[in-house]
């Protein structure tokens, strides 16, 4: 059987890993676009075993990608960013049962909210989130009665362990790198100051149904331990790899081709890879505010990512300093009545549009 595989965002940092993964083993990709970038794109063609290829930000290309979805396709992969790739998705649904999703588009996961899911298990399609923190938990079994508690974990950033650092006088150079991950500007400002951990809370709560109350973050540097679950029997497990995406990327490949092992270099058995900790530290206005965002409701989840998004241009045109990223966020998300009921993708998608427009923003 001929395996059909498209892959949404193929020019950024997880398609092109993705893709060298693909070419190593002759695995063909039936489909791969990007927004953009065609030049990378057209590379990606010529030089991997792409059938067809689409530059999204065409009207034309966008016609003909939403009609190759209405073919049967084995494995989905969203690996760009921004939420209106749900209308991609939702589309899809329309023609796919018992296909693979693959979802590294966390705006794309909290924008879907309890909608996704729903949508995805009435179609009888499977799930495979591919951020690391919610991938570990795939094989975990996790019913929001059986559990106390599920932790994610986040490295500390390039901030944490500097504890004599002055947040108030960081420059850019320092707040965009990272110890462990080599990532692109936004990421980068949300790892340092650690909304991507609420942002993957909000995640997690919807791929698992878990409520908000019952999932928090710990501190573990070396990027090892990625979930820890607290079951109400009073066992504890603590899922773990190293940290290298590839990990993840290759599991939807693997429920259709046998993949051999991966090989690191690093060893595993490494015991001073457990170490963990509580957040603790009064330089990080986020941890003040941490139970606050941790009651938002979706469409305040939607608002705070659009305006978490409006904080980056701001910060990196100069308009903003890095001391008043999060005095922004929690100002322009609660100082407006943005608590409304959003039934459906449609629903979603004019919010966020409404939002974007008002915040200069793409999300």
């Amino acid at each position: 059987m001929s395996v059909k595989i498209v892959i949404v965002g193929s020019t950024g940092k997880l398609g092109t890993k993705l893709l060298n993964f693909t070419n190593k083993y002759s695995i063909p990709i039936y489909g791969a676009t990007c927004y953009r970038n065609y030049k990378k794109l057209n590379n990606q063609k010529n030089n991997y075993n792409i059938n067809k290829s689409f530059v999204l930000n065409n009207s034309v290309e966008r016609f003909k990608f939403l009609k190759l979805l209405e073919e049967k396709i084995n494995i989905l992969y969203f690996l760009d960013y921004g939420s209106l790739s749900l209308s991609y998705l939702d589309h899809f649904l329309k023609f796919n049962k018992k296909s693979v999703i693959a979802i590294a588009n966390k705006e794309m996961i909290i924008a879907g909210g309890s909608i996704l899911q729903s949508k995805i298990n009435k179609t009888k399609n499977t799930f495979i989130p591919l951020d690391s923190e919610h991938f570990s938990l795939i094989n975990s079994n996790i019913n929001k009665n059986d559990i106390q508690k599920v932790y994610i974990t986040a490295s500390g950033g390039p901030f944490y362990f500097n504890k004599n650092l002055n947040l108030n006088n960081v420059n850019s150079k320092l707040v965009l790198s990272h110890p462990k991950w080599k990532m692109g500007k936004n990421n980068l400002i949300d790892s340092s100051n650690f909304i991507n951990k609420i942002l993957e809370i909000y995640e997690l709560s919807y791929i698992y149904n878990i409520p908000l109350n019952k999932i928090n973050f710990l501190i573990s540097k070396e990027a090892f331990i990625h979930s820890i679950v607290h079951y109400n029997d009073s066992s504890i497990s603590l899922n773990c790899f190293l940290n290298d995406m590839l990990i993840t990327l290759i599991k939807p490949l693997s429920l259709f081709y046998t993949i051999k092992p991966l090989s690191f270099n690093q060893s595993y058995l490494n015991f001073n890879n457990l170490k963990i900790e509580k957040p603790n530290d009064d330089r990080f206005l986020l941890f003040k505010y941490r139970k606050k965002l941790l009651k938002l409701s979706h469409s305040q989840q939607i608002k705070l990512m659009i305006v978490n998004n409006s904080a980056h241009k701001l910060y990196l045109s100069n308009k903003l300093q890095y001391s008043n990223i999060i005095n922004y966020i929690m100002n322009e998300t609660f100082n407006k009545s943005d608590n409304i009921k959003l039934n459906n993708f449609n629903s979603i998608l004019k919010f966020i549009k409404f939002n974007n427009e008002i915040y200069n923003t793409n999300v």
